[in-house]
């Protein structure tokens, strides 16, 4: 025991020794020891950048509500809207007012019908057949013009005047003096189908008792040599 108390008495005055030398040797040095910043510090920094987040985003905001308003202010170029002539519930064949048929159609068959089968005394067609003569090949003219039916994809209805073009070099003028129904011709509405790729676009109005007997034989009115040959063209005029 007394082996026990000296030894840790020893041991004490050794640490407290080692403890005066270290005090002396930094006698009259000053160290400098950085401080932590406290968790407020934190805070303040998270409080700005949140603040700058913010102050982004109120940016954005005023940036989107500009660009609503400018929307709002924006006006529209004036569009002009072109009246049409054409009655309503009618379409003109194309915004050129022509037709054109492919060379390889078909459309030398030329119908034709007599004007007596217009019966109805208060429709246009019988009207216009009161304005109408025979010339001396049975054709009902009015001026230079045939009188001839059409269908709805060329035509928009009665007294409308078309230049007709034939292949054949010839070409005539027309009246629309009938129309022919939609269920008797093509999708289109432009020709009665005879077969496969072939109709008959265009219907001449006659006086079968002062027919030539050649037409009324062969049973087409393209029989003749200044109407013979397919159609080209239909052009408004």
């Amino acid at each position: 025991m007394e082996a026990i108390a000296i030894l840790f008495a020893n041991n004490f005055c050794l640490g407290l020794l080692s403890s005066v030398f270290l005090v002396s040797g930094n006698a009259g040095q000053t160290e400098t020891v950085p401080i932590k910043p406290a968790p407020i510090y934190s805070s303040i920094v998270n409080t700005g950048v949140t603040c700058r987040k913010t102050a982004d985003l109120s940016e954005k905001s005023e940036k989107l509500e500009e660009y609503e308003t400018d929307e709002e202010e924006y006006q529209p170029e004036e569009t002009y809207v072109y009246e049409s002539i054409v009655p309503d519930g009618e379409e003109i064949a194309d915004e050129y007012g022509k037709v054109c048929f492919s060379e390889d159609f078909d459309s030398s068959f030329k119908a034709y019908m007599d004007y007596r089968c217009i019966t109805d005394t208060g429709s246009i067609q019988y009207q216009l057949q009161q304005e109408a003569y025979t010339d001396d090949r049975g054709f009902r003219r009015i001026g230079d013009d045939y009188c001839v039916a059409l269908g709805t994809g060329i035509t928009n209805g009665c007294t409308e005047r078309f230049l007709i073009t034939l292949d054949s070099g010839y070409s005539f003028s027309a009246i629309v003096s009938d129309v022919k129904a939609d269920i008797h011709t093509d999708a289109a509405n432009q020709y009665a189908p005879r077969g496969e790729n072939s109709g008959n676009v265009v219907e001449f109005i006659i006086d079968s008792d002062n027919a030539d007997s050649y037409m009324l034989n062969c049973g087409s009115a393209g029989c003749f040599e200044d109407l013979s040959g397919n159609v080209v063209s239909i052009e408004k005029i």
